[in-house]
């Protein structure tokens, strides 16, 4: 996945809880944009979940899926 698009999803105007699902099929909530921080050349990402947090090289998110409210 491309780092605008993902970094596109956490500056919607109302931002909007999305998952994270990666190649190896394992979802991650964000729910709020206060919980991601990208590398400084944006290839990877890392998200708190709760008390975890997860390293995510962006090229292994599949898909970003917007929750619905």
């Amino acid at each position: 996945m491309r780092a605008v698009n993902f970094a596109d999803a956490l500056r919607r105007e109302k931002f909007t809880p999305f998952e994270l699902c990666l190649e190896s099929g394992k979802i991650i909530q964000v729910k709020h944009s206060d919980c991601v921080l990208f590398s400084e050349n944006k290839s990877v990402a890392v998200v708190a979940e709760g008390e975890h947090l997860h390293i995510v090289d962006l090229d292994h998110i599949a898909n970003l899926s917007l929750k619905q409210e």
